[in-house]
């Protein structure tokens, strides 16, 4: 058996030569991305024998992922739970001829050219032990794969897009529930949204951006919610009455994204200026990314505030705190509009909890087209910034 040590260019060549030459591929990478090889390597998709690429903390290109739908043999790495699937092994096998190259290199730009990289070439034929090893290896891997199909590529070209604006991407970039909602709600494209909500019947859009506008102004003007006025609180929270409108502000329909006026305990929680309540309300910063770790601190808040009580507060009246706190992220998931955000996000109409919430509306929002798009000029930028929340125009059905 011939060994050989590679850097990063000379890989390249040799992977060039390889794919070009043999009859199987044998390869556990945990990144690709689309290259001028990869698309040679696609184009002889029939000799992919075990394929297995990572997708982790999506480093892997949403083209490579595409070009892996409908591939016999050629899976996505999405099983592999316990830390990162990371290896970098391509082995090649023409009749009883196997070569492999096994080092740092990825199946990427830099992994294949201004990386600095090292691999060994192992040149033998089958019946020598580190070879045979090697294919094995490889054919393990496939325990961690899954097939891309149409909806997971589209789920994770979305998560992929998401992720280049955030300081550390997840590990896993598509959940399972993900792939279980509707594509038309995934794939939807800003100018559909955009429409969709103008044309819902059921909102007045301006009335509604106008409130939501009126309430970041009192979150940015005070330090905790509860400094907020009786009035104010009862608005932000879905149950103000006549009485309570006793300014230009508080004079509105407060009842756009969920009226909450039959929920007694909550009521009396807003009224009563609960502390835990605000702690909630608190914990969720006024702008940038909202983490799962606040959203998790907020709902123990929320939770605390009813310890007392006979019935607890739920998803209708969380999700109205948050929606009001940051209509970027989070929408309000009431009687008339369940129905339409279950059927679009895919949860269970009747059993969604605050504990689903985050992976079964949040998740699903932040990851679709729609929602990524970037800010657009002129009076599509107000509803933009409130793009979560106004999902009620288009589910509200009373």
């Amino acid at each position: 058996m011939k060994v050989e040590f590679l850097n990063a260019a000379k890989v390249h060549k040799r992977l060039a030569r390889l794919i070009r030459d043999h009859e199987e591929y044998h390869w556990a990478v945990a990144w690709a991305t689309e290259t001028e090889l990869s698309k040679d390597a696609f184009a002889n998709r029939n000799r992919f024998k075990n394929v297995v690429i990572g997708v982790d903390f999506s480093q892997t290109d949403p083209a490579v992922v595409d070009a892996l739908v409908g591939v016999k043999n050629g899976l996505v790495a999405t099983e592999f739970a316990t830390g990162t699937y990371h290896p970098k092994v391509y082995g090649f096998r023409s009749a009883d001829e196997i070569v492999a190259i096994v080092g740092s290199s990825n199946f990427t730009r830099g992994g294949l050219g201004r990386n600095l990289e090292g691999a060994v070439q192992l040149t033998g034929k089958v019946g020598d032990q580190a070879l045979d090893d090697i294919l094995e290896f490889v054919a393990n891997c496939r325990k961690y794969g899954r097939p891309a199909t149409p909806a997971y590529a589209s789920a994770y070209r979305a998560s992929w897009e998401r992720a280049r604006k955030l300081p550390r991407a997840p590990r896993n970039p598509v959940s399972e529930h993900m792939l279980r909602a509707s594509t038309n709600f995934m794939d939807m494209e800003w100018s559909e949204y955009a429409r969709r909500v103008r044309t819902g019947g059921h909102h007045d859009v301006a009335e509604s951006l106008d409130l939501l506008m009126v309430v970041r102004r009192w979150f940015a003007a005070t330090s905790s919610f509860a400094d907020f006025s009786v009035s104010q609180r009862k608005a932000v929270a879905g149950i103000a009455g006549q009485r309570d409108k006793d300014g230009p502000e508080l004079n509105r329909d407060w009842g756009w994204f969920g009226s909450m006026r039959g929920a007694g305990d909550f009521a009396n929680r807003i009224s009563e200026n609960d502390k835990a309540l605000a702690r909630a309300v608190d914990g969720i910063p006024r702008s940038g990314e909202v983490s799962r770790e606040q959203y998790s601190r907020f709902c123990d808040a929320f939770t605390e505030a009813f310890a007392n009580s006979t019935r607890t507060g739920g998803v209708a009246t969380a999700s109205r705190l948050l929606a009001m706190k940051r209509p970027d992220t989070f929408l309000c998931i009431s009687k008339p509009n369940r129905e339409g955000a279950a059927e679009a996000m895919a949860f269970t109409r009747k059993n969604l909890s605050l504990e689903d919430y985050w992976e079964q509306v949040v998740e699903v929002i932040r990851h679709s087209k729609w929602f990524n798009s970037p800010k657009p000029d002129g009076a599509d930028g107000e509803l933009w910034e409130a793009r979560a929340a106004m999902l009620d125009a288009i589910f509200y059905s009373p």
